[in-house]
């Protein structure tokens, strides 16, 4: 009797023919995981969505190495505007307010605000 096979084995096992590639340069390392880490990570395999626990740690550490830029990007950004209002300090460039000044604007705004509802 023909066993039907399980659904999407052929889609597993073409994947696991090209991701074993990518496993073959890969190291192995022993890492401490607090519980609900292992089971979040041994559900994602068990929905097939990865092979291994291994890609599922990978997956995780290349969206932890995106999150990483974009933060390093948006620090370098606010150290340039930073800079940007130092130079413009340094020229005269600005304003002088207090906490006053900003706290009597902001009743402005809200009695504005009140006027035109």
């Amino acid at each position: 009797m023909f066993n039907m096979p399980q659904p999407g084995w052929l889609q597993r096992t073409l994947l696991a023919g090209y991701r074993s590639v990518r496993v073959a340069s890969m190291t192995t390392v022993a890492i401490a995981l607090k519980e609900e880490h292992q089971k979040f990570i041994e559900e994602a395999v068990k929905s097939g969505r990865y092979l291994s626990e291994s890609e599922v740690v990978a997956e995780a550490l290349s969206e932890l190495k995106i999150r990483d830029a974009i933060r390093r990007s948006k620090i370098d950004d606010i150290r340039a505007k930073v800079l940007i209002g130092i130079e413009q300090a340094d020229r005269g460039e600005f304003d002088e307010f207090s906490a006053e000044d900003i706290k009597a604007q902001g009743r402005e705004r809200l009695a504005k605000q009140q006027g035109a509802a």
